[in-house]
């Protein structure tokens, strides 16, 4: 599972504005801030988990997800589940 970006501290934007620089300054400071780019891979399945409805973190947090909102929270593997049968019942043994 990619890893999310540092969070920008609520601190640190508030600094800003606290700073009493206005205009050009102040929106130069703010932009910095944000600065980094993401990670391609973050970026990905954060996409994926946008798109799909599903929660992006570890299983753990999926988990704690699903059961608050009771529902799945994870993609499943693509096509029909395997039926549950020991290959004996599929087919006669004449010898």
């Amino acid at each position: 599972m990619p890893t999310a970006p540092p969070m920008r501290s609520a601190a640190s934007m508030r600094s800003i504005v606290r700073s009493g620089r206005g205009g050009e300054a102040r929106r130069k400071e703010y932009r910095a801030l944000f600065r980094g780019a993401l990670d391609g891979e973050f970026v990905a399945a954060l996409r994926a988990a946008t798109n799909g409805g599903w929660a992006l973190g570890d299983a753990r947090f999926a988990q704690q997800i699903a059961d608050a909102v009771g529902r799945r929270t994870a993609k499943l593997a693509p096509g029909r589940p395997n039926k549950d049968r020991p290959e004996e019942r599929r087919q006669l043994k004449l010898l």
